[in-house]
C-alpha cells in the first residue's frame, strides 16, 4: 500500500466506543494500532442508554447503573405513553475507558492527550509527535478534525447539557423523556436513573435563545414537573451530538470515518452508542481483509455495508427531524409528538 514501511497498520483518532471497538478488533488480529485521544480521559455528555436488541458485549457488570424495561414518554401537557425496552445505562466515562482497556489489552497503543492536527502522505500529525498509518480511522466525534482535513462540511448537531442528580424521584427500570417547546426547544429532555433516588437528567436542543444548561435548570426548578427534581446536583458535563444524519460519503482512499464523524447518531433521538461499537466491528473487519489482501478499495465494503444497515433508520429519521424542526410550539408537538418519536406505532407507518 505505501512504498516505505509505515510505523502503524492503523491509526484510529478518537477512543470513544467506536474507536475502541475498531481499534481492538484489528489488533486482535495482530495489526498494529494506534489511537489517537485529544482529551486525558474518556467524558461524554450522554444518558449512557444501551439497548440489548443488538449483541454488544458489555465491558463489565460495574459500568452498568441501572436496568431499564420502559421508556415513559411525555406530551408537553404531561400525559404519557409507556413503552416496553430492554436495556440498560452505564457510567460512560468507565464504559469507554473498559471499551479503551480492552483495544490495549488486544495489542493497541494508546497516547491520550494527544489531538489529531494534521493528515498527509506521509502519515498523521498529532501533539508532540507524528506517525505513519496505512489506513487512517476517523472516530472523533461530531466536530471531527478527520473529517475537516478531509474537507468535509461540518454536520448539524444539537448542544447537550446533562446533570448527575441525587436525592430525586426517579422511577424504577423507567427512562423518562419529556417534550417541552419552551424548555427544550427542537429537542427533549431526558431522565435516565442510575440508582434508587439518582438519576442522569439532561436535554439536547437545537434551537433557543439560551444556553442548555438555561433550559435544564429551567426544566428542574420550574418546570410542572419541577417538584420531582429538587435534589443535589453532581457532575455537570456539556457537548453536542450530530442529527445531520448519515454523511453521504464514509470512505476517502486509506481513510474512513465511523461513528459520531459519520453522522451515524439517530437525528430524533440523538442515540449513537449501538451504531458506532456495531459500525467500528464492521470498519474493523473491513480493515483486517484490506490489509491481508493487501488492496484499499476493499474499504469501500465497509461504506456500503454501513448504508445498507443504517441507511433507511437515519433517513427515516432525519424525515422525522425536518418535521420535528417545523413544531415550534407545544400545541403542535402535542399533536404530532406520536409521528416523531420511536415509541409510538404512528412513527413507523
Amino acid at each position: 500500500m505505501n512504498g516505505h514501511t509505515a510505523d502503524y497498520d492503523v491509526i484510529v483518532a478518537g477512543a470513544g466506543p467506536a474507536g475502541s471497538v475498531t481499534a481492538k478488533t484489528v489488533a486482535n488480529e495482530g495489526y498494529r494500532v494506534l489511537v489517537l485521544e485529544k482529551n486525558t480521559a474518556c467524558r461524554s455528555p450522554c444518558a449512557g442508554y444501551i439497548s440489548r436488541t443488538i449483541n454488544i458485549e458489555v465491558p463489565g457488570e460495574s459500568v452498568i447503573q441501572s436496568k431499564i424495561t420502559r421508556m415513559r414518554t411525555y406530551f408537553p401537557d404531561l400525559s404519557f405513553h409507556d413503552f416496553q425496552l430492554n436495556g440498560f445505562v452505564v457510567d460512560r466515562p468507565l464504559f469507554d475507558m473498559e471499551l479503551a482497556r480492552k483495544a490495549v489489552e488486544s495489542g493497541a497503543d494508546i497516547k491520550w492527550n494527544s489531538p489529531l492536527v494534521g493528515m498527509g502522505a506521509e502519515g498523521v500529525r498529532f501533539r508532540d509527535g507524528k506517525s505513519s498509518g496505512k489506513i487512517i480511522v476517523g472516530t472523533d466525534g461530531v466536530f471531527s478534525k478527520t473529517a475537516a482535513l478531509l474537507g468535509l462540511g461540518k454536520q448539524r448537531f444539537a448542544t447537550c447539557a446533562q446533570y448527575h442528580m441525587k436525592g430525586i424521584h426517579t422511577l424504577s427500570q423507567t427512562s423518562e423523556i419529556f417534550f417541552d417547546a419552551l424548555c427544550a426547544p427542537g429537542g427533549y429532555i431526558w431522565v435516565y436513573p442510575t440508582g434508587a433516588d439518582s438519576a442522569k437528567v439532561g436535554l439536547g436542543i437545537t434551537k433557543g435563545r439560551i444556553s442548555p444548561r438555561g433550559y435544564l435548570d429551567s426544566f428542574i426548578s420550574k418546570s410542572h414537573a419541577s417538584g420531582r427534581f429538587c435534589g443535589e446536583k453532581k457532575e455537570y458535563i456539556t457537548g453536542a451530538l450530530p442529527v445531520g444524519g448519515l454523511r453521504e460519503k464514509l470512505v476517502f482512499n486509506n481513510v474512513l470515518l465511523v461513528g459520531d464523524s459519520a453522522g451515524m447518531a439517530d437525528p430524533v433521538t440523538g442515540a449513537g452508542i449501538n451504531n458506532a461499537m456495531l459500525a467500528g466491528e464492521i470498519a474493523g473487519k473491513t480493515i483486517i481483509k484490506a490489509l491481508e489482501k493487501d488492496d484499499l478499495t476493499i474499504l469501500l465494503e465497509y461504506e456500503t455495508q454501513i448504508k445498507k444497515l443504517l441507511g433507511k433508520p437515519l433517513a427515516r429519521a432525519l424525515e422525522k427531524r425536518k418535521q420535528m424542526d417545523a413544531c415550534c410550539n407545544n400545541e403542535q408537538l402535542q399533536e404530532h409528538l406520536p409521528e416523531l418519536w420511536v415509541t409510538f406505532k404512528k412513527y413507523w407507518l
